[in-house]
């Protein structure tokens, strides 16, 4: 074949071929069309302010993070307030991730790399944690595959004995040849949606009055400073305040921590509530009055009721009464919750009254 003809198909081969290689790449994400140079971003210049929603999800476990009007939540429970500075962190390594490798894998070789998505039919020791984000619309923005750490052995250090971890394999979910190793390990990633909670949500100022009552008993403790020297109600001459225990109040409730939430009404952990809790009432130097209703059990997590209200007696200034109504506010989005706290920060309000006693001369 010779002259225009053959010309005209060469022409009409290479106009298909355009055409194909067009089409392949319309098909994929924007951020994925084409291997990252190293030095790049991998997810190109992405929109940090439209991420709405964040999901994790693994071999362990499934979470996701979801932004409302009252802030962002965890889905998983209940819409309880999020760890903001640990997501916000999140999404901006995310969003600034650059390559320092481009490598071909194929299939084949995900496995290795702990690169393949969590699915009934892959081994576990080949599942990666996948990240999505997604905006207000629920629209994709970008998701991605976390794999294996990336080790570096010191120099004079045998490579059997182990190395330091320096960076991690990740690659599109969308597909694509290429997987890459960037400098950030995501070494502190989970999926359990208890991680992501926010820890100090819970966190009332410093009491003046706490007051424990039970079926069996109480007791009350007060102060008239911040800081001030603890003593309790009702002591006779013979009878004396453990100052050391007592000392270790303050720290109890202003370091206060959340270690999770129910997982759901039917949830075991929160039985103890049903059988002989212990309601302690604290009263703080800030105007409010925060009522803890405690379940006694054996783990290391305690379940706890959260109230809190106003100190009528506060109301005398303005800028008190702006504080309050400020924590007030925040309180809302607990009040009534059933939340699960470190046993360390609740256990001594379980104690009874003679436990905050010593004897006279073992002080």
């Amino acid at each position: 074949m010779k002259g225009p003809k053959f010309l005209y198909l060469l022409f009409a081969a290479a106009v298909i071929a355009v055409l194909a290689w067009y089409l392949h790449r319309s098909e994929r994400g924007s951020w994925q069309e084409q291997a990252v140079p190293a030095g790049e971003k991998i997810l190109g210049q992405f929109p940090v302010n439209d991420v709405t929603s964040v999901t994790l999800s693994g071999p362990d476990g499934r979470v996701t993070l979801q932004r409302s009007g009252s802030g962002w939540g965890v889905t998983e429970r209940s819409g309880y307030p999020a760890d903001f500075e640990r997501l916000s962190a999140l999404i901006l390594k995310l969003s600034n991730l650059e390559a320092v490798q481009s490598i071909p894998v194929a299939e084949a070789d995900r496995g290795a790399l702990t690169l393949r998505a969590a699915a009934d039919d892959i081994p576990r020791e080949e599942t990666g944690t996948q990240v999505e984000l997604r905006s207000a619309a629920d629209q994709p923005l970008a998701a991605l595959l976390l794999g294996k750490m990336h080790t570096t052995t010191p120099q004079g250090m045998r490579p059997e004995i182990g190395g330091t971890a320096s960076g991690r394999y990740v690659v599109p979910v969308a597909g694509g040849d290429n997987a890459y190793l960037v400098s950030e390990t995501f070494s502190d990633l989970q999926t359990a949606p208890s991680a992501w909670i926010d820890k100090t949500f819970i966190r009332p100022g410093m009491p003046r009055r706490v007051e424990a009552k039970s079926k069996d008993a109480s007791w009350v403790l007060k102060r008239d400073v911040s800081g001030g020297q603890w003593t309790m109600e009702g002591l006779r001459k013979n009878q004396l305040l453990d100052m050391n225990k007592a000392m270790a109040i303050d720290p109890l409730f202003t370091g206060m921590a959340v270690a999770d939430l129910p997982d759901g009404p039917d949830d075991a952990r929160v039985k103890p509530l049903e059988t002989d809790p212990v309601t302690v009432t604290a009263d703080t130097f800030d105007g409010l009055r925060y009522v803890l209703t405690i379940g006694r059990g054996d783990g290391d997590n305690l379940p706890v009721t959260v109230a809190v209200e106003a100190l009528p007696e506060e109301l005398a200034t303005e800028e008190v009464k702006k504080a309050r109504d400020e924590k007030l506010s925040a309180a809302a989005k607990f009040q009534g919750k059933t939340v699960f706290i470190p046993r360390n920060f609740v256990a001594p309000f379980l104690s009874s009254r003679t436990e905050w006693l010593v004897t006279p001369g073992n002080r």
